[in-house]
C-alpha cells in the first residue's frame, strides 16, 4: 500500500472530547529517559516530540509522568513528573513546540503503586489498595506495599487532580489517566491486589473501580467538562493464582468509567510471573511463542502485530466512547481494523522512534519511505537503563537539534566504501546534505551482513530487509552513485579522486588459537558466510530460510565456539533446525550482546531445548571426536560434535586504511572497521561521520 486512498480512514479526522485530532494515529504515552537530571523538561526531549509534532501525528500523549516525587514512579531518576508547580515552564515550552505544527498533545498521570525497576535504589515506601506480605508478591519488580488508608485515598485523588490542574495550566489539551500494568490505580482495579472491605475495595465491580471514577470526576471538576480525559487500564491481567482481571470486569469497569466522564479509553494486557514483560512489547515470539502465552483472549494470526486488538474490539462494543490500542500496529494493518469498526483510533510508539515523519509520508502517499521498526527494541534496552532511547535505523533519535540536515556550503566529492548499515547511512546523509556520493561495494547486493542476520533472526528476517529495501531506496532517490561487485585498491579510489573517503568495508574474521582449528570438522565464520552469500545468488533470504530447515552442510551434533551474540544467535537458529547444539566461550558469562530482556527468555528456551552451555571454558584441542575444553570447575571434557562453528565478534580491519593513506584530504573509518559493534552502532557511526563532513 502507498496511495493515499490506501489509507482513507487513517486518515481521517477524530475527536477525543472535543479535541480534534487530524488523523486517527495516537503516539501513546511511553518513557524516553529524555528529561534533564533534575527531572525537567529541557530542550534535547522538546525537540523529539516537536519532531512527531511536525511529522504529521494526530495526537501526542506525552510520556509517564509521575504525580509523586519520587514515590510515585518506578524509574524516579529517568521519569517525568508534575509533582509541583516548579515543572511547569518546561512542560509550557514543550506545548508551545508541539502546537505550532497543529498537534494536540495529552499528558499521561500515573503513580507506580508497588511496582519498581529493579536497577533503581531502595524503593522506600511503596503503596498498593491492600498490604501484600512479602512472600506473596508476583515477582522481583514489586516492593512489599502497605494499603493506603482512606484519608490517603482521598489525598491520591487530590493530587492527581491537582496535576491534571498543572497539565491545562502548561497547555496541555488533555491527560490520560494510567490504570494499567502495575501501577496504583490498577492495584484497586484487580481482585488479586485489591483485598479492601470498604467503599473502595473488593467487593463489587463498582467499588472496585472507585478511585479510578474519583479521579476522573475530580479531573472534570476542576479542569471543566470539555477537558479530556483519556484512561488506560489492563484489559486482561494474566498470571496470578486468584482474582486477576477479566476481559468481562474491563467490560463493567468501562461502562463505569464512561458514567465518570471519561472521554477515551486505551487497552493494554498485562500479566505477573511468567508473563511479567511478555504482553506489552514487540518480542512475543522470540525465540518461540510460549506456550502460556497461547490464550484465547489474544490474537496471534500476524505474529505479534494486533495481537491485543480482540479486546479492544470487546470493550469497543460497551461503551460508547472511542477505544484504541497499541499493539505493534502499523498504518497498513491499522487500517483494516479501522475499516472494519474494530478500533477507532491506532496508537504507536516505536514505529515514530524509527521515524517520526511516518504520518506526513503516508499522507502524501510516500509510505515506502518510511523508516521500518524492526521490533529489536534497542530502544527499550537503553530505557531499562534509564538512559535516552536509541534506535537502530534512526541516528537522529533524541538528537534532532544537532542531526537536522542543512544543506552542505561547500559540496564535496564523498566516495563511500562499503553497502552495510554504515555505508548505507552515511551515504544516505552525506546526499542529503548536498555532496556528490558514490557508494562501491565488492559484493552483489546491498545490506552488508544484515541478510545474513536476516536469515539467522527469523523473528527479525522481515523488518531487516525492509530496512535493507528502505536504505536502499533511500541513497537512490538522494542521488547517490551505486557500483557493485567492484573492488576497492588504491588505483581504483584516485582515479575517483574524491574529497572525502569513508570507508565502511567491515571487519575481520576472527579464528581462535586452538590446536586443531584447520580440522575438516570446523566450519569458520568466514567459510560460512562465504557459503550463504553463494546460497543468495540463487534464492531469497525467505526461500532460503525454509531450505534450511530442511537441509544444511552442518552436522547432527554442533558445538558453537563463541557465546555472544553471534554464538546466541546462531543456537537459536540451528536448534529451530533440528541440530543438537553446545555453546561454549572463554568469558564467565554468556549472552553479551544480547538486549536486556533477551537472556532470560533465551536461556531459558535453551535449557528447555537441551542446549549445553560452557562459559568459563578453556579450549584444549580439537580432536576426531570434538573441542576438548577444561570447564570452569577444572573438569578436562570433550564436547563430542559433527560440526565446530566459529561465532565470535568481528576484529577491526585497518589494512585498507593503511592503503589509502594520502589518497583524499579526509579519510574516515566507520562500522565494524573502526570498532565491531552491531547494527545500532554501525548506523550511528554512520550518520556521524557524515555530518562531520560539513566542518571540514
Amino acid at each position: 500500500m502507498s496511495d493515499v486512498a490506501d489509507f482513507q480512514k487513517v486518515l481521517e479526522p477524530g475527536y477525543i472530547g472535543k479535541v480534534r485530532l487530524r488523523n486517527r494515529m495516537i503516539k501513546t504515552a511511553s518513557g524516553s529517559s529524555l528529561i534533564e537530571k533534575d527531572g525537567t523538561i529541557g530542550d534535547r526531549i522538546i525537540a523529539w516530540y516537536e519532531a512527531m509534532a511536525k511529522g504529521g501525528i494526530g495526537l501526542i500523549i506525552f510520556e509517564t509522568t509521575s504525580i509523586e516525587h519520587p514515590r510515585g514512579s518506578h524509574r524516579p531518576k529517568a521519569a517525568a513528573r508534575l509533582s509541583d508547580d516548579s515543572y511547569l515552564p518546561g512542560f509550557s515550552n514543550l506545548t508551545e513546540a508541539v502546537h505550532k505544527h497543529g498537534c494536540p498533545i495529552f499528558i499521561q498521570l500515573m503513580h507506580s503503586g508497588a511496582w519498581y525497576a529493579p536497577n533503581q535504589d531502595p524503593p522506600g515506601d511503596r503503596i498498593s489498595a491492600s498490604t501484600i506480605p512479602p512472600e506473596e508478591l508476583p515477582g522481583e519488580a514489586f516492593a512489599p506495599p502497605r494499603g493506603l488508608s482512606l484519608n490517603e485515598v482521598e489525598e491520591m485523588i487530590d493530587k492527581f487532580a491537582t496535576a491534571a490542574v498543572r497539565a491545562q495550566q502548561a497547555g496541555f489539551d488533555g491527560v490520560e489517566i494510567n490504570g494499567s500494568h502495575y501501577h496504583l490505580i490498577n492495584s484497586f482495579l484487580s481482585g488479586w491486589w485489591n483485598r479492601r472491605h470498604d467503599e473502595y475495595g473488593c467487593d463489587s465491580h463498582e467499588n472496585r473501580a472507585r478511585f479510578m471514577c474519583s479521579i476522573i470526576r475530580e479531573v472534570k471538576n476542576r479542569c471543566g467538562s470539555d477537558f479530556p480525559v483519556d484512561i488506560l487500564i489492563n484489559a486482561v491481567e494474566f498470571g496470578l493464582p486468584y482474582g486477576a482481571t477479566t476481559l468481562e470486569d474491563s467490560k463493567i469497569f468501562a461502562k463505569f468509567f464512561e458514567e465518570a466522564g471519561a472521554d477515551s479509553i486505551q487497552l493494554r494486557t498485562d500479566g505477573f510471573g511468567e508473563f511479567n514483560g511478555s504482553l506489552h512489547l514487540d518480542r512475543f515470539f522470540y525465540p518461540e511463542l510460549p506456550e502460556h502465552l497461547k490464550v484465547k483472549e489474544l490474537d496471534w494470526t500476524r505474529r505479534g502485530k494486533g495481537v491485543a486488538v480482540p479486546l479492544a474490539t470487546e470493550i469497543k462494543k460497551a461503551v460508547s466512547i472511542p477505544a484504541y490500542v497499541a499493539s505493534r500496529l502499523d498504518p497498513v494493518i491499522g487500517e483494516e481494523y479501522l475499516r472494519e469498526g474494530k478500533l477507532d483510533f491506532i496508537g504507536m510508539t516505536r514505529r515514530l522512534i524509527a521515524d517520526p515523519e511516518l504520518p506526513n509520508k503516508v499522507a502524501a502517499g510516500r509510505y515506502e519511505d518510511v523508516a521500518p521498526c524492526a521490533g529489536c527494541l534497542w530502544c527499550w534496552h537503553n530505557r531499562l537503563q534509564n538512559l535516552p532511547l536509541k534506535c537502530r535505523v534512526n541516528a537522529a533519535m533524541g538528537r534532532e537539534r544537532e542531526y537536522e540536515i542543512k544543506p552542505a556550503e561547500k559540496k564535496k566529492k564523498v566516495l563511500v566504501v562499503g553497502g552495510g548499515p554504515a555505508g548505507l547511512e552515511a551515504a544516505r546523509v552525506a546526499a542529503l546534505e548536498g555532496h556528490d556520493v558514490t557508494l562501491v561495494e565488492q559484493g552483489r547486493r546491498l545490506g552488508g551482513l544484515m541478510p545474513m542476520a536476516a536469515l539467522v533472526k527469523d523473528l527479525e528476517m522481515d523488518s531487516i530487509l525492509d530496512q535493507v529495501r528502505y536504505f536502499t531506496r533511500q541513497i537512490r532517490q538522494a542521488g547517490v552513485t551505486i557500483r557493485l561487485k567492484e573492488p576497492v585498491d588504491r588505483e581504483s579510489v584516485q582515479a575517483e579522486k574524491p574529497d572525502v573517503i569513508i570507508l565502511a568495508n567491515g571487519g575481520t574474521y576472527d579464528v581462535p588459537d586452538i590446536p586443531g582449528i584447520d580440522s575438516a570438522k570446523v566450519i569458520r565464520a568466514d567459510k560460512l558466510h562465504r557459503q550463504l552469500k553463494s546460497a543468495m545468488n540463487f534464492f531469497s533470504i525467505p526461500v532460503l530460510a525454509r531450505l534450511t530447515r530442511a537441509w544444511m552442510p552442518v552436522g547432527k551434533r554442533v558445538v558453537i565456539i563463541g557465546g555472544e551474540t553471534q554464538g546466541c544467535q546462531l543456537g537459536e537458529f540451528l536448534v529451530k533446525r533440528g541440530r543438537q547444539v553446545t555453546i561454549v566461550d572463554t568469558a564467565k558469562e554468556l549472552g553479551e550482546g544480547l538486549l536486556t530482556d533477551d537472556p532470560w527468555r533465551l536461556f531459558r528456551w535453551f535449557k528447555e531445548k537441551g542446549v549445553a552451555l560452557y562459559p568459563g571454558v578453556r579450549y584444549e584441542e580439537i580432536n576426531s571426536e570434538g573441542l576438548v575444553i577444561t570447564t570452569n570447575g577444572g573438569e578436562r571434557k570433550t564436547l563430542v560434535a559433527d560440526s565446530i562453528i566459529t561465532a565470535l565478534p568481528f576484529k577491526p580491519d585497518t589494512s585498507l586504511l593503511r592503503s589509502l593513506e594520502g589518497a583524499a584530504a579526509s579519510v574516515y573509518q566507520i562500522g565494524d572497521c573502526r570498532q565491531p559493534g552491531y547494527m545500532y552502532d554501525a548506523v550511528d557511526d554512520g550518520s556521524r561521520v557524515a555530518r562531520e563532513i560539513q566542518s571540514l
